[in-house]
């Protein structure tokens, strides 16, 4: 339970605890269990806050507002805010598919909100011409496939053309 000191219907301050209230009140002695007598909360303008269960949003935190007044209750008050895009986890976010476009690999990026989703983003990232040639020679198994079952020469022209497709820089 929480406790705010309230002046003319509103908050002036919150939380409020016993210290608080021994420093606003120096010359009055306080039982220790002052909070929990109801009926002298009202005579030094202290009122409970009811506890609120705070919202809960993937990719966003919960931040307590002033308490709010309704049918003659205070309670928590809470707003979602965005976490920074660098402490959003990956469960967080709403997976992406990543692009897929020849002469280029992805590499994932920090998210972004859309909306008021947190969604995977991705970065394009050209190859260079070593890993365009590496990707078009294959592994060494498909390389001995393809000697194997065409030909040594038809190998070497097939790495001219490689070559010739993404010279060196």
């Amino acid at each position: 339970m929480n406790y705010a000191k309230i002046q003319n219907g509103a908050i002036e301050v919150y939380p409020y605890g016993l210290g608080q209230l021994k420093r606003d009140n120096k010359n009055t002695s306080f039982p220790r269990d002052f909070f929990q007598r109801e009926e002298l909360l009202s005579d030094y303008n202290v009122a409970k806050v009811e506890d609120v269960e705070p919202p809960s949003r993937k990719g966003w935190n919960a931040s307590e507002e002033t308490p709010s007044f309704s049918n003659g209750v205070w309670s928590q008050s809470w707003k979602l805010i965005p976490k920074d895009a660098a402490s959003v986890t990956t469960d967080e976010t709403e997976q992406v598919e990543p692009p897929v476009q020849e002469g280029y690999r992805t590499e994932l990026a920090l998210p972004e909100l859309v909306g008021d989703v947190w969604k995977q983003k991705w970065n394009l990232i050209e190859n260079t011409w070593l890993e365009n040639r590496q990707a078009s020679y294959g592994d060494a198994i498909e390389q001995l496939e393809f000697i194997t079952e065409n030909g040594l020469e038809a190998w070497q022209a097939r790495v001219a053309e490689i070559k010739a497709g993404y010279p060196k820089d």
